[in-house]
């Protein structure tokens, strides 16, 4: 068994660490160049501002699916990471 100073100190720990990720993910740019795909950039750039906002949000919501899955796998890691310590 752990004592409680150690639970509470793993607590502190993981909680300072969430807030230097939010922290870190707030101060990212906004907006971040793309990979140069020609045909995209041409693409884009002639399109009106109305179909470029629709376009840019899009890449936002097909970003969400892998995003969700990572951070469901980094998670399941994390919580299991000491269930076969004790053997």
């Amino acid at each position: 068994m752990t004592e409680p100073s150690s639970t509470a100190a793993r607590h502190a720990s993981l909680l300072a660490c969430a807030i230097l990720a939010a922290v870190l993910l707030l101060a990212l740019p906004s907006r971040a160049p793309a990979q140069g795909c020609t045909m995209c950039r041409e693409t884009a750039a002639m399109q009106k501002d109305r179909a470029l906002t629709a376009l840019q949000r899009g890449i936002g919501v097909l970003a969400v699916p892998p995003l969700a899955i990572a951070s469901g796998v980094v998670w399941l890691v994390w919580k299991r990471r000491n269930r076969f310590a004790n053997e």
